[in-house]
């Protein structure tokens, strides 16, 4: 019998320094796809992850401010 393995849930801390470096790509730097984003690549691994999640909640923060629909 094949057992089922559950992926751990990746926990990304908000303060380390690959998320706050996303978040403030997110919010303050220029809009862009990631297949161009060069400080993505700078990161390895879990700081990758990091970088990302902390780039999508910058880019949360400027869609709200602009009142644009963050529903998508």
């Amino acid at each position: 019998m094949i057992k089922e393995q559950v992926p751990q849930a990746t926990v990304v801390s908000p303060e380390s320094r690959a998320y706050q470096s996303g978040w403030q790509d997110g919010r303050f730097g220029q809009p862009g796809t990631f297949a161009a984003n060069a400080n993505l690549a700078a990161w390895h691994d879990l700081d990758r992850l990091a970088y990302y999640r902390g780039h999508r909640a910058g880019r949360r923060v400027r869609q709200m401010l602009r009142g644009e629909d963050i529903s998508a």
